[in-house]
């Protein structure tokens, strides 16, 4: 591996997950590992294929298709959480084997509040908070479907225990993740103001998708 590339862990490899795995594997500069779990016997066997109105069919680049984080012997430069946020507290002590002061972690989840469980497992980390609008299924495992739907928003969830220059460091090394990888998204000051906008319109738009 050259020196500049990173190791970047995605964990929850659903629509969302599957959609910025590709994002991220289609990248020269990042080696690949991905936890599943519903899909994994698919994805270990088949690997994972999008079919994307912006990106046209494709195969996902992965090195290494996990089925829990403590398989791997790599301390990860990125760990990206897109699990759905059902027991927070449960999920970061999984990732205790693969991190070390390096690690950031990116959560890429709806709601509020979701950096929490990760800043208290892991204090002297840099975390990114990320909201996403991403129209994506997983109509087969393995399989995801991506609309013309594609943005996001990511900042810092700041530690004021991590010097703020080495904090907005590892935001623009991601950030050229993501730009490289060819997807759309934005750096906002504020990220946390994204958030509860999500939170707002979602609460606007589920019932009436409901009713509809």
């Amino acid at each position: 591996m050259s020196a500049d590339k990173k190791n970047v862990l995605l964990f929850g490899l659903g629509a969302i997950g599957g959609f910025y795995a590709f994002i991220l594997g289609r990248n020269e500069n990042v080696s690949l590992s991905v936890v599943a779990r519903s899909n994994y016997e698919s994805v270990k066997s088949n690997g994972l294929r999008i079919e994307s109105q912006n990106h046209g069919n494709q195969t996902v680049k992965i090195d290494q298709v996990l089925k829990s984080p403590s398989e791997s012997q790599v301390k990860f430069d990125y760990i990206v959480c897109a699990h759905k946020a059902v027991n927070p507290d449960k999920i970061p002590p999984l990732f205790q084997s693969c991190v070390d002061a390096n690690t950031t972690f990116v959560i890429i989840q709806n709601g509020v509040g979701n950096e929490e469980p990760f800043r208290t497992s892991f204090p002297q980390n840099s975390i990114l908070s990320c909201v996403t609008w991403v129209g994506a299924t997983q109509t087969a495992p393995g399989l995801i479907k991506h609309t013309k739907s594609e943005d996001m928003q990511i900042g810092l969830f700041a530690n004021p225990s991590i010097d703020r220059a080495v904090e907005q460091a590892r935001l623009e090394t991601f950030a050229d993740l993501l730009r490289q990888g060819g997807t759309v998204f934005q750096v906002e000051a504020n990220i946390q103001v994204k958030r509860w906008e999500k939170v707002v319109w979602n609460a606007a738009w589920n019932p009436l998708t409901t009713l509809t």
